[in-house]
């Protein structure tokens, strides 16, 4: 079988930086399906804009896109083009020149002098003005939330001899119409019809039972036409989703940019979104470049088993990353029961991660960070993501595949973590701590060996105050290194050392106790607010070390 060579507008996408500081300008190749994912205002629709305004005027200021690179097209491409888009029409007043035509494309029409056409086609590059206004803006197509609602207007239905818009192609291709009424009975249990019985124009409806021929005005047909109920009687939803995927089969645009499509739909549909928007895209010629918040819609994309390139956007303290995430390593994140629990893959949309042993320990942790945010001081780590593992033994499960992705990820365990028993060589690989490990191995050894000593008991006892001198100091500098790297161990044993003001007693309840002791009205005289020791000065550790821009243990 001989493959349809895929011939996209854009060759070529060009970024001014990429996966950290010094790392060379992401790339991207002939991009089919592009999510862009990353924390809020890290640049996600500023790139959309800025590659709709290239495609559209060509040299604009950009801060995040370097460039587009766009296909030469041949000779015999640009000829069948003037055939198709050359108007013979002439209104009132208009004058033929000398190697000009007048072309037509939809709505858009102007007088171009053919050298000048065919030049801008075939060296693009080089007369890239030219190229977007004439042609690539013809041919994108750039939604936002009140413009994806609008699809499903009703649209003029013209000659269907020679059918120009979206709503008239699909009235006569019974094969895509049918396949598109799949997938959306699919997503909502209902069939969507197409009515050319009002006037001149065809109107989306939606009914209980399959239409009838539409594209006639048969008894059956207009019966089931007053029965099924107007797009314009369903929520703002179904008609962003419809008009979506209305535009994907059946519509005419070769670059699609679509900000953050999971606008108003429930997470299963976003996934079906996803999923149905990479599908569609992988086998034509469109391409598209979208941007989300949506963990479904990210996994529906990947689960279409289209390539599809995953872009993390951050800026953080003026310094900005493009980096390219692996479809493998997020269908990892999706399929281990343990990170899908955890809601892992939404890491992605946050700045940085935080992870503890158990829920217990990240509903505090998370809670001293709030109070810390709240008091507007520039402390606690913002935009963060607080997850828990099921034990220490499955932190790194977590932790590898999250920082595998770029993302800066914390670890906070009880000094238990350094006990033989615990598995600490792979916490050491998911923190990315520089190989080999046998140093830092036996450091590890040696000082839980100190703690342990005359049958010391570290994690309830006081952690490294039951050391001294010497032994104390080489705990210290163990713990400093391992704090580079983004993994917290505490020093004074455990968790539930915290605030030792409160009184609050160890015991199964401690967490519910704790809460309570640190009160719930900021405005009472119980409530507990930051101060500059103890667990506030903790959690700000480890809120500067996410904050870090030359932060250890994330790989390039």
């Amino acid at each position: 079988m001989i493959l349809k060579e895929r011939l996209v507008l854009i060759e070529e996408a060009r970024f001014y930086f990429g996966s950290a500081q010094g790392a060379d300008p992401l790339v991207l190749d002939e991009p089919a399906v592009t999510i862009f994912v990353g924390p809020n205002n890290s640049g996600k629709s500023m790139v959309l804009r800025e590659i709709a305004e290239f495609c559209s005027s060509g040299n604009t200021h950009r801060a995040i896109l370097s460039g587009l690179k766009f296909r030469k097209h041949t000779t015999e491409e640009i000829d069948a083009l003037l055939q198709a888009w050359t108007d013979h029409k002439r209104n009132q007043g208009e004058i033929d020149h000398a190697d000009h035509v007048f072309l037509k494309f939809g709505a858009w029409r102007t007088q171009m002098y053919v050298p000048h056409f065919r030049s801008a086609l075939q060296n693009p590059d080089e007369n890239i003005n030219e190229f977007a206004r004439t042609y690539a803006a013809r041919h994108l197509l750039s939604l936002d939330g009140p413009s994806r609602i609008g699809l499903t207007t009703g649209q003029n239905r013209g000659d269907l001899k020679d059918p120009k818009n979206t709503f008239a192609r699909l009235i006569t291709d019974d094969a895509r119409r049918k396949a598109l009424r799949d997938v959306l009975f699919d997503a909502f249990g209902l069939y969507l019809g197409m009515d050319i019985s009002e006037g001149a124009s065809i109107q989306l409806r939606y009914g209980n039972t399959p239409p009838p021929n539409e594209r006639s005005v048969e008894d059956a047909t207009l019966e089931w036409m007053r029965n099924a109920r107007t797009i314009d009687q369903w929520s703002d939803g179904m008609k962003a989703f419809t008009g979506m995927l209305l535009e994907l089969r059946a519509g005419d645009p070769k670059i699609m940019i679509i900000d953050e499509p999971e606008a108003f739909l429930h997470p299963t549909l976003a996934y079906k979104l996803g999923r149905e928007i990479a599908q569609t895209t992988g086998q034509g010629d469109k391409q598209i470049f979208v941007s989300t918040h949506s963990s479904q819609f990210l996994m529906g994309a990947i689960q279409s088993g289209v390539k599809v390139n995953v872009v993390r956007l951050t800026y953080q303290q003026g310094s900005a990353t493009a980096r390219m995430l692996s479809n493998e390593d997020i269908r990892v994140m999706m399929q281990e029961p343990l990170l899908r629990s955890a809601n892992a893959l939404s890491g992605v949309f946050y700045e940085g991660v935080v992870v503890t042993e158990a829920d217990a320990d990240r509903a505090f942790y998370q809670e001293i960070n709030e109070r810390l945010l709240a008091a507007e001081s520039g402390r606690g780590a913002p935009n963060t993501l607080f997850l828990n593992a099921n034990g220490k033994d499955s932190v790194n499960k977590i932790v590898g595949p999250l920082r595998g992705l770029g993302i800066p990820v914390a670890v906070i365990l009880d000094i238990d973590a350094l006990n033989p028993e615990t598995n600490f060589p792979v916490l050491l690989e998911a923190t990315n701590y520089p190989k080999p490990h046998d140093s830092i191995k036996l450091e590890r050894a040696g000082v839980w060996s100190d703690l342990i000593s005359d049958g010391k008991k570290p994690k309830s006892d006081g952690g490294i105050s039951l050391l001294n001198g010497a032994a104390k100091e080489k705990a210290e500098n163990l713990f400093d290194r391992l704090d580079q790297y983004g993994l917290f161990v505490l020093r004074h044993g455990e968790v539930e050392h915290w605030l030792p003001g409160a009184d609050v007693p160890r015991s199964k309840r401690w967490l519910r106790n704790i809460f309570e002791a640190l009160g719930s009205d900021p405005k009472a005289s119980n409530y507990i607010h930051p101060d500059d020791g103890d667990v506030w000065a903790y959690v700000d550790k480890v809120a500067a070390w996410i904050k870090d821009k030359a932060r250890r243990g994330i790989p390039l």
